[in-house]
């Protein structure tokens, strides 16, 4: 059974499999933890009402103990984002979903071209690449709202997850995409209008 199983993780589709298993569990983790600090900065800005854990635990509001719970679960599950600063958690869970993003089109369009997951041309750097383009959309989602105000922007978990997993799907045609709003905005010849 053991060997069976180290067999399947060396082949190409093993690892492949090893790194969607990976992928969701930091992905989730990492969505999850975002949210509920989200839910616990936006606990603090409510009115003032204590209210008591076991009669014991003093908190601010209701809504403040139930985001302090619920990180108590989230910390069972993902004891690693005791560790981590935000910034960090956000960058993996955008990896994460860039991956996981890339991960499912590799395996739709196995599917649709009926042929092996072992058979798709660079199975193992598609991923990596799905990655990178988490991490891109993730800086560009920091990076233009601050090219436009000059107000200190929070960036909203579920947008940045579900952009990054966009782009992992789209990887084939995200760098035409990226490159064409660049000659736009940024590179923009003056003698076209």
């Amino acid at each position: 059974m053991l060997a069976h199983l180290i067999n399947l993780i060396m082949t190409k589709t093993g690892t492949l499999i090893l790194f969607l298993i990976i992928a969701l569990y930091f992905g989730i983790g990492g969505f999850i933890i975002l949210e509920n600090d989200l839910k616990y900065e936006k606990a603090k800005t409510l009115e003032k009402k204590e209210v008591y854990y076991n009669n014991k635990i003093k908190f601010h509001n209701k809504e403040v103990m139930n985001a302090a719970i619920q990180q108590d679960r989230i910390l069972k599950i993902y004891p690693y984002a005791k560790q981590l600063p935000s910034a960090m958690s956000f960058i993996i869970t955008a990896l994460s979903f860039g991956m996981i993003g890339s991960i499912g089109k590799i395996i739709n369009d196995s599917i649709k071209k009926k042929v092996r997951l072992s058979e798709t041309i660079n199975l193992l750097l598609i991923p990596l690449q799905g990655s990178i383009i988490g991490l891109i959309i993730l800086g560009i989602s920091y990076v233009i709202p601050l090219l436009l105000t000059s107000d200190d922007v929070s960036l909203k978990p579920v947008t940045i997850v579900f952009l990054c997993l966009f782009g992992g799907i789209f990887y084939l045609d995200f760098y035409n995409w990226l490159d064409e709003i660049f000659k736009i905005m940024i590179f923009k010849n003056p003698d076209v209008e």
